[in-house]
Formats: structure tokens, sequence, C-alpha cells
């Protein structure tokens, strides 16, 4: 029964016009954008992947993090693919494909210019409507938000801050390339759900045909190739 749905769903002619997918191009390694402003990243090559499969073409759609939902929500983008998080409170607004990526882990980095800082007394810069915002200002977190990732991190360098928070993969991709003059100095608890993609909850084809290619993609190792591309594993010895 599952294998002929599977089937149906597959053999449905693609849609004419591109799929389009909403990102946030600030998120390194998941998706981010090289220095012609070309999107790449993990999740750009999962979704190209995804395309492929679907015999179609992607149209990405680069928006402000805050907004994403709101962008989907509207129709402005079919889908959203930029290392999203499952959360609770998402569900709320768009359904989810299967997990495709396991969370970051049970903590988020602390980034700040020496070691000898307090968290819990500390002023914090973090990119909303992120879990790790929404974790922390619940917690009580004396929080700043800010609107990317990389604001986080300036207001760290200029003093505005003493700490930024925010995914482990991304603080230390960004402390190798662009901001060595900083450390990861902690972290702190943020139980982070697996890695989806969000989808308008009226889109329920879509997605189905969607989780098909994911459960593809996962049973053959396609996703396990392209995330040793852009999560290597480190050598802590």
């Amino acid at each position: 029964m599952i294998r002929a749905l599977a089937l149906i769903l597959l053999a449905t002619p693609a849609a004419a016009d591109p799929l389009r997918i909403g990102t946030e191009a600030g998120f390194a390694p998941y998706i981010m954008s090289d220095s012609s402003g070309n999107l790449m990243g993990f999740d750009k090559d999962m979704g190209d992947e995804i395309c492929a499969r679907l015999n179609t073409e992607c149209e990405w759609v680069s928006v402000q993090w805050d907004g994403i939902i709101d962008g989907l929500i509207d129709g402005d983008y079919d889908m959203i693919i930029g290392g999203m998080a499952a959360s609770a409170s998402r569900a709320e607004r768009v359904d989810f494909s299967q997990g495709y990526l396991g969370g970051t882990g049970d903590s988020s980095a602390l980034v700040g210019l020496t070691r000898d800082i307090d968290p819990s007394t500390a002023r914090i810069a973090v990119q909303s409507a992120t879990v790790y915002a929404e974790h922390l200002t619940e917690s009580g977190y004396d929080v700043m938000l800010v609107n990317t990732g990389q604001a986080a991190l300036d207001a760290v360098r200029s003093g505005a801050v003493a700490l930024a928070c925010g995914s482990p993969a991304y603080m230390e991709r960004m402390l190798l390339t662009t901001y060595p003059d900083l450390r990861i100095v902690s972290t702190i608890d943020v139980p982070v759900d697996p890695t989806a993609i969000a989808f308008r909850p009226d889109d329920d084809a879509l997605r189905a045909r969607v989780d098909l290619i994911l459960t593809g993609m996962l049973s053959d190792g396609t996703i396990n190739d392209i995330a040793a591309v852009w999560f290597p594993a480190r050598d802590d010895t």
C-alpha cells in the first residue's frame, strides 16, 4: 500500500513552474552566499537534489529570517529550507517534513572576546525568531535581539554585548572564516529539534511528495554524503 502510494505521488508530473524555496543566506554552513552572491551550503545542495528528483527547477528566494514563515504563509514561496528546526512553536503555524538532519545537539555556543564571562549576568546577542532566542528569553537571560547571526557577532566585537549565542556549527565556521578575534567561551543547554522543511498547512500534496524524496535520500545515503561535505568530522584529539 505504501509502495503503491509512493509510486503514484512520484509519478505525478512536476508543475511547470519552478519550486520556490524560501531561505536566509546567512546560516553557514547550512546555507550562505559566496563572494559573487551565489547560494551554497548543505541545504542548498540538498534542496537542489530534491528539485532534481522532482524533475523541476529550484527558485531560491532569500529573505530575512524573522519574516520567513510569514512569507511562506503569504505564498511568496512554496517551502522553507534553511537549517530550520521543527520546533513546537513553529509547528503551530506551518507543517514540517520528516527530519532530515539531527538537531545541532542540546547546547548552543556562546562566543565572546575572553573566556572569563559569566553567561548568567552577561548581555547576550542572539538572532531573533530562532530557537536560541526563544530559549534564552524564556530562561530569563539578558538578551539583545538582532536580525542576523552575524549581527550578534558584530555586537560582541563592538562591545555592545559580552556574548553572542547561536548554533555551534554556525559559530565555529564564522570564527574560522570571519571572526578570528572571537572564541567560543561557554555553552547553554538548548534542546534543538531535528532540521526539517516547512510547508503551508494546506499544501499536503507537496509535503507528501517531498517526504518521499527525503525518505529516498536518507535511505540511499545522499544526505549523509552531502552532510560529510559541509559538516566534516573534527579531530578533537
